[in-house]
């Protein structure tokens, strides 16, 4: 039977997705020492529909989804007594009884609770997947496919600019000794030293890594090895957006991605001048002449979708200003994974609710809002 237990959410949680289980299907594994109660959402034949409650042992697993996967997004929340959820802007309908509701709006005006949920990519060909909850960990979404032709990014709107927003450090709780790996130079690669933002740690393809984008683009360093674990669980606790100074050997190149071994990270709280922008952009956005239209905002990376699916991935810069833009700024700079085009957009407006863009070569302006 499914039901909700206590009142505060879980803190947390991170995730390790398996393909090639026995069973076919959407397993979630409770490897967090509590007792967790977890509902999920996703999109049904007719609309967004959510259900719950699974309680979930220490150590035991439950089959939300059973049969071959259809879908490669769903989403899902959990909950333990004492613990607080890291959850995405993702809003589904709930209730303390066991529940399967169609539907993700007008969720109290119907006698529902409101819950926020975070995204798993199973991936493009998965037809089972296991979710396991760990303590300590940060689930974030993966990356998924490529850009397709109708993907559509930010684009502006005109009037006069507004981007004074207060100026804020990112906090940094991670002690310095930790981010310390006393490996040599050039003892896994080329030694480089750059200046980056934290991405989060993530999972995909099966193997966690620790991401950071620096110089159009994304740093990988992986859990496996050689970069002491120590450090890499010292991460996990770091703000996303967090400016550092990287010490590193970068062991390959593949298109926008590099993998790496670190050596020493530098939190630098001041060493971001977008850090206002950057954080008034974070989260769920929504086209105000289209709502097929939006996109969602994470660190430096940006996820398209249209009419709720999935249509890829951006890298995303904040810049003084482009070629394009003939020194009007600040510009958001947006890097397509798929052919590395970039696109510049002029920052017209950034407020916590309102973002306005414009696209200085055809001067197409596009207005967007906050999803709450």
């Amino acid at each position: 039977m499914r039901c909700k237990h206590g009142i505060a959410a879980l803190v947390g949680l991170g995730f390790a997705g398996f393909a090639g289980m026995a069973e076919a299907g959407l397993r979630v594994c409770n490897k967090t020492g509590l007792l967790q109660s977890v509902a999920i959402g996703y999109k049904g034949d007719t609309d967004w529909t959510s259900e719950g409650w699974w309680n979930i042992g220490p150590g035991d697993c439950a089959t939300l989804v059973t049969g071959d996967l259809t879908k490669r997004y769903y989403y899902y929340y959990a909950e333990s007594e004492g613990r607080e959820f890291q959850s995405q802007n993702y809003e589904f309908c709930t209730r303390d009884e066991e529940f399967t509701i169609v539907g993700d709006t007008d969720c109290e005006a119907r006698g529902f609770d409101v819950e926020r949920f975070r995204e798993v990519d199973t991936g493009e060909t998965a037809v089972d997947f296991t979710l396991s909850l760990v303590a300590n960990g940060l689930p974030q979404p993966a990356g998924g496919a490529e850009d397709t032709p109708t993907a559509i990014g930010p684009g502006g709107g005109g009037g006069s600019q507004d981007t004074s927003l207060a100026p804020e450090q990112t906090p940094v709780t991670v002690r310095p000794e930790d981010l310390e790996s006393g490996l040599p130079a050039g003892g896994n690669g080329e030694p480089i030293s750059v200046r980056a933002l934290f991405q989060g740690c993530e999972l995909e393809d099966g193997k966690p890594y620790c991401g950071f984008h620096a110089q159009g683009q994304k740093l990988r360093a992986y859990y496996s090895g050689p970069t002491p674990e120590g450090l890499m669980f010292a991460l996990e606790t770091m703000e996303l957006n967090t400016p550092v100074r990287l010490q590193a050997d970068r062991v390959e190149t593949r298109g926008l991605h590099s993998a790496v071994v670190l050596r020493e990270v530098v939190a630098d709280p001041a060493g971001d001048s977008a850090a206002a922008l950057r954080r008034a952009m974070q989260g769920d956005w929504v086209s105000d002449r289209d709502a097929r239209i939006g996109f969602t905002i994470r660190g430096s990376e940006l996820y398209t979708r249209y009419n709720g699916e999935f249509r890829g991935t951006r890298f995303l810069r904040i810049a003084e200003t482009c070629d394009a833009a003939r020194g009007k700024g600040p510009v958001l700079l947006q890097t397509r994974l798929s052919t590395r085009q970039q696109a510049c957009y002029v920052i017209d407006r950034m407020t916590e609710g309102v973002m306005e863009l414009t696209e200085p070569v055809g001067g197409i302006a596009l207005r967007y809002v906050a999803k709450r």
